[in-house]
């Protein structure tokens, strides 16, 4: 059975009504950033204290989320917990739309249940495929990235395609640039990839990066991509560098992007294409300081530099 990670899901949020949530907002506030600091290692308290609030305030969108998060990742454990835990995640979540239908988290939380819970616990393709539909009503280019992630699950040859198709939608959208980039780069379009990159980067002089966390993180990481595909193909070399300067320079721990110390790995490679030997000397080391002791791939690259 497929892991859940509702966890996991972007958390971009619209204003919604919701009178009963709004009156227990001031006496749910500091028990839910409880739950939040408990997660997503500490299970067992942020399971109690879920379970408590669920039945204190069982109407409250806010605690059925976390509800379908804590049972998700619970659903992830094993076999058995999955069979014990998927449905109460599914249930939860699906509460928490209903409650408030037009709220961009949990429509979005539902939806990466329905991709990775197979349809005995009452996820698969249909009802992914219905749920990205519901999210374009709510937000043309939240559908469009929904209707994608479907695509890339269940249908992964029309992926590019999709992707192609959606950037004629949404053309100065970064993160589908980005996307459109990546999947270039894994077909060996290097050239076609570096060109997406250098658009989603956002790296022009006038131009800022934007303060929404999620497209943030995508210009960043078009950043980091530059640099990345630079390595892979041997050329543009320069632009990696200019770009992976402008990576680490902007770097947010606060964002899923690459970390740091496989930014600087990856300005070792590039000075080394640049026959900088001080400059791989520098960032070699940088990388061994930042890095994880347990990541074995990071070392081993910087071992065959």
């Amino acid at each position: 059975m497929k892991h859940i990670f509702i966890l996991t899901v972007a958390a971009c949020t619209f204003a919604t009504v919701n009178t009963w949530a709004q009156h227990n907002s001031q006496a749910l506030e500091p028990q839910l950033q409880q739950i939040e600091a408990h997660l997503p290692n500490e299970l067992g308290p942020a399971q109690r204290l879920m379970e408590r609030l669920l039945e204190q305030y069982p109407e409250d969108p806010q605690v059925n989320y976390y509800c379908g998060v804590i049972y998700g990742l619970r659903a992830g454990e094993g076999m058995l917990s999955a069979m014990r835990n998927a449905s109460r995640s599914r249930k939860c979540t699906e509460k928490a739309v209903a409650l408030e239908p037009t709220n961009m988290k949990y429509q979005l939380a539902a939806l990466n249940y329905y991709l990775n819970a197979p349809s005995i616990v009452g996820g698969g393709e249909t009802k992914a495929r219905a749920k990205a539909a519901d999210i374009a009503t709510i937000d043309n280019l939240q559908g469009t990235l929904a209707q994608l992630r479907v695509v890339n699950v269940f249908d992964a040859n029309n992926y590019t395609a999709a992707l192609t198709q959606a950037m004629t939608k949404h053309p100065n959208e970064p993160r589908l640039k980005l996307r459109l980039g990546l999947q270039k780069q894994a077909e060996g379009d290097y050239a076609g990839a570096h060109t997406l990159f250098k658009q989603a980067a956002m790296l022009q002089a006038d131009s800022a990066l934007s303060e929404h966390p999620e497209i943030r993180a995508a210009q960043l990481n078009a950043r980091y991509q530059v640099a990345r595909n630079a390595v892979f193909s041997g050329i543009d070399v320069q632009d990696g560098i200019q770009s992976m300067e402008a990576y680490i320079l902007a770097f947010d721990n606060d964002l899923e992007i690459p970390e740091l110390a496989w930014a600087h790995a990856r300005m070792a490679q590039l000075m080394k294409l640049d026959n900088n030997e001080a400059g791989v000397e520098t960032h070699r080391q940088l990388a061994q300081q930042l890095g994880q002791e347990n990541d074995k791939a990071l070392y081993e690259l910087l071992d065959r530099l």
